[in-house]
């Protein structure tokens, strides 16, 4: 009889002893997820959050490159612009200063068009290319548009009147052209601050414009290729990280696991 009550006894204490351990292998497995394994996991996920913006990049020059061609121009979609001023003048843009404006340093940036087209009948157009210091002057107490963001089309109102004089006499442009029909500038940039101003030849106020965007871009799809590859490698280093701590994390846990089946199917 004494055999029987310890038997029982070792059986129900190893029973209890089974349902013990099953906290204490989930607090094992939440151990698992130490400081630096959370670290390694971060770095990871920052790695794979890089690569798919370079890759990005990287297949919309590509896609530029091969598709949005004219004349040799990567160029934009038309945007729409009028005005009850006598400009449309775009905001200074800074060529070649510190910060992005190495972006359109010359070397990288090539020749640039801008080309613009009357949205009706109406007078002869004028586009010009000009400092923005001597533009500001010239635009000073002048009604016209000022072009904030050219893809958005968003735009600013200036109050004011008519120029003293047409834009055709300004010596200050470094590319201009006038006429009838769509006008053409093609300039190569240099580094300044310049703005771009459309206006009626005569000064007169009103006028609507469809305009367009171009640059030749020799460098571009090199450029898009180099990306794609610095993509592909963070994506591949990001990815070996994660699995890495995926994989110790993993590895353990199963094992107790497996063992812990093993215990339950002897009792």
């Amino acid at each position: 009889m004494k055999e029987l009550h310890a038997s029982a006894g070792q059986e129900l204490s190893g029973a209890q002893g089974g349902i013990a351990s099953e906290p204490q292998v989930a607090a094992s497995q939440r151990s698992r997820w130490t400081p630096g394994r959370i670290a390694t996991l971060g770095s990871g996920s920052l790695l794979v959050l890089i690569a798919v913006c370079l890759i990005g990049a990287g297949a919309t020059g590509v896609w530029a490159d091969l598709t949005k061609r004219d004349g040799g121009y990567a160029t934009t979609d038309v945007h729409h612009f009028s005005t009850s001023g006598s400009a449309l003048a775009t905001k200074p843009t800074d060529l070649g200063t510190s910060g992005l404006g190495w972006l359109y340093s010359p070397g990288i940036l090539g020749k640039v068009r801008i080309r613009v087209t009357p949205a009706g009948s109406g007078p002869p157009l004028f586009v010009g290319i000009g400092p923005s210091e001597d533009v500001d002057r010239y635009l000073s107490g002048v009604g016209h548009t000022v072009i904030s963001d050219f893809r958005s089309e968003k735009t600013e109102t200036v109050h004011g009147g008519r120029p003293g004089s047409v834009p055709t006499r300004q010596s200050f442009w470094v590319a201009s052209s006038s006429g009838t029909g769509t006008r053409s500038v093609v300039w190569k940039p240099s580094a300044g601050s310049w703005t771009v101003v459309v206006m009626a030849a005569d000064g007169r106020a009103g006028i609507g414009v469809g305009a367009d965007l171009g640059a030749k871009l020799p460098a571009l799809l090199w450029v898009a290729i180099g990306l794609a590859i610095g993509g592909t490698i963070f994506l591949t280093a990001g990815g070996l990280l994660i699995g890495r701590v995926l994989r110790s994390r993993a590895s353990p846990s199963d094992g107790k696991a497996g063992s812990h089946r093993d215990v339950r199917r002897e009792r």
